[in-house]
């Protein structure tokens, strides 16, 4: 009651204005869970043409603590992408303005990667403090859109994990002839669409959204989180122009970008048949051709304008020796071609867990582009210097690929690496003291995913970067002294070995006669899932693997197995299966260890079964054995 007679003194005592952003007047059903409350984010795209569009944003969100990024505004932007008239303002618990933020304080800085040669993608930055909240940030800015980022759509999430909403638009417009691909997701209802004149619109409204928690093992945000998607259905870029009305049409749009830029100089034809002479076979070709690429050209990314769509040609290529995705895989597309193999560029979503592409909604969504042999159904990844031929790398594994081909290709799916391809098999030699110090000898065989990895760091890290990761992914031992790290990988093949040899003072713990005893010093799969009441998300595993371990034990003279677990442990659920065996001798012990984690979806309910299966295979994977001196 107190609460309530505060809250109407307030609302008389200050102006309307100050009302509308004062931090009490948010129900009481919108701050629960929520760090941040969005109290107006407004969207309006104005589609000109298939050339250009203007965005306009408004947005004002009340902060109730640091737990967020909330209090920064991050615009980007590039040659085509103007950004204008941007306002900040900043207000206090009751809505008072406390002041706007001053011009010299929006940075701009280039938004070029450090794996990138040369671009033109800036980033407009402003971070506002305050230091008592909650408090209010209101910020509006205009954009005007050409080029790829006007062709590429808009997507519109109102909500974030940990933010409710008060209230939310988003709206399109267009001219009455021009075709826009948009579509909802998860939003409570859908677009109102109008004619007026000539043009039409869509429009999304939200009210009163609750705050969405973030939950670990989560599908990804895009797939979870309410949002709004609109894509120009015809494009424009730097004169070429194209339709988007379908997957096929996208495809020849981009065809149409790359062709004419895959002409090899002669000097480079004699060669490649000079190379490819005797060779017995198309794989034998591709192997060939494969490796020059990866001996000659290195990956540099270059982003200016269209070039984030269109390849160098090849003979800029050969030239400078280096080439974007689209550059490499536009290069080995052309020497393919010169010998009569077949192949396509193959657009797609690289990097983390496979993502879900909405077949329903024609708009691009890829960020790399990789080569598909359809006579050999495999694929080449140009980008990596290291590795062996027609292997898809498991940050392309599992995912849809648009096939870009001069009559339109369509959508392919990319092959899958499960827990049976994903394989680390080791085999660890411990030599035990009678003070409990240990030596170490561990040989481990790899395939596909933790191949890879392996490669790159053999390639690519300093000694002591490598035995850091060592003991980080392979080896748990305390006080461990590496003194060997030897990775050997298979030229031709996603498979390499990794040799270790080590020191570990107080392995095991001496405590009077007897000595405690890790039974399994090799890398696991980290915590067990945290705890989480009222599970509102399904439960997502998109990776799985495989580990299989044997460890042997070399007891020291004059010490005995006191105990021991004596039966095998077998445990089995959707997300994996785990088994553990122990045998021990006089004066030996040998553990077998199989772990598999598996990919999965499950639903809400099945949390507390998941969480219970990995913290057993944690308690096993920290099985101890006692070791006692022999009476004499």
């Amino acid at each position: 009651m107190k609460g309530l007679i505060l809250a109407l003194a307030l609302a008389f005592a200050l102006p309307a204005a100050a009302q509308h952003y004062a931090a009490f007047t948010i129900p009481d059903s919108l701050k629960e869970g929520a760090n941040v409350v969005v109290r107006a984010y407004n969207v309006d795209l104005d589609i000109r043409s298939a050339k250009k569009g203007y965005l306009k944003v408004e947005k004002t969100v009340t902060l109730f603590n640091e737990k967020s990024s909330a209090n920064e505004l991050v615009i980007y932007y590039d040659e085509g992408t103007r950004v204008r008239k941007i306002e900040v303002v900043l207000y206090d618990a009751l809505g008072r303005e406390l002041r706007v933020v001053d011009k010299d304080e929006v940075k701009d800085y280039s938004a070029v990667s450090g794996g990138t040669l040369y671009g033109d993608r800036r980033v407009k930055h402003v971070e506002v403090r305050h230091s008592t909240y909650p408090y209010t940030i209101s910020c509006r800015y205009e954009r005007e859109l050409e080029g790829i980022d006007f062709a590429a759509g808009m997507e519109w999430y109102p909500q974030e994990f940990g933010y409710s909403v008060e209230s939310a638009r988003f709206s399109f417009r267009a001219p009455r002839d021009f075709p826009v691909n948009y579509k909802g997701y998860r939003l409570p209802a859908e677009p109102v669409k109008t004619d007026a004149g000539n043009e039409w619109s869509c429009i999304w409204e939200v009210q009163q959204l609750k705050a969405l928690p973030h939950e670990a093992y989560a599908p990804q945000a895009g797939e979870l989180l309410p949002k709004a998607v609109c894509v120009p259905g015809r494009v424009s870029i730097e004169g070429y122009e194209g339709e988007c009305s379908s997957w096929e049409a996208l495809s020849k749009y981009i065809h149409s970008l790359w062709e004419g830029r895959g002409v090899l100089p002669e000097t480079v034809k004699s060669e490649i048949q000079q190379l490819t002479a005797g060779a017995t076979s198309d794989e034998e070709k591709i192997a060939r051709l494969y490796r020059y690429l990866q001996q000659n050209m290195r990956y540099v990314s270059v982003q200016l304008g269209i070039g984030g769509w269109q390849p160098f040609d090849a003979e800029y290529v050969t030239k400078n020796k280096y080439g974007d995705c689209k550059a490499l895989t536009n290069y080995m597309w052309a020497m393919l071609r010169e010998v009569g193999i077949e192949a396509h560029p193959a657009l797609i979503r690289t990097g983390g867990a496979p993502t879900t592409l909405d077949t329903a909604l024609v708009k691009s969504q890829f960020n790399h582009v990789l080569l598909y042999l359809p006579g050999q159904d495999s694929w080449l990844e140009c980008t990596v210097p290291i590795g062996p031929p027609q292997y898809i790398y498991f940050g392309n594994h599992d995912r849809k690929v648009l096939l870009v081909k001069e009559e339109g290709g369509g959508l392919y799916h990319t092959p899958h690496l499960g827990y049976l391809d994903n394989i680390r098999s080791g085999t660890t030699t411990v030599l035990l003291s009678e003070t409990g110090d240990a030596q170490l000898r561990q040989h481990f065989q790899m395939t596909s995913r933790d191949a890879e990895r392996w490669r790159a760091m053999e390639a690519y890290y300093s000694e002591t970067a490598l035995k850091d990761a060592a003991r980080e992914n392979l080896v748990t031992a305390p006080g461990l002294l590496l003194e060997k790290v030897e990775v050997l990988p298979e030229p031709d093949k996603a498979a390499c070995q990794v040799l270790l040899e080590g020191k570990s003072e107080r392995f095991a713990s001496k405590g009077g006669k007897r000595l405690f005893l890790p039974l399994l010093p090799v890398g696991s799969v980290g915590p067990a899932p945290p705890p989480c009441e009222n599970r509102q998300w399904p439960i997502a595993l998109r990776e799985g693997f495989t580990y299989r371990d044997t460890v042997r034990y070399q007891l020291p003279e004059g010490y005995e197995v006191e105990s021991i677990m004596e039966e095998a442990a077998t445990l089995e659920h959707p997300t994996g299966y785990y088994q553990l065996k122990i045998d021990h001798q006089q004066d030996a012990i040998t553990v077998v260890r199989v772990l598999q984690r598996k990919m999965a979806e499950l639903p809400p309910a099945a949390y507390e079964e998941f969480r219970a299966f990995w913290l057993e295979v944690g308690k096993l994977e920290r099985s101890m054995a006692v070791l006692v001196q022999k009476r004499t």
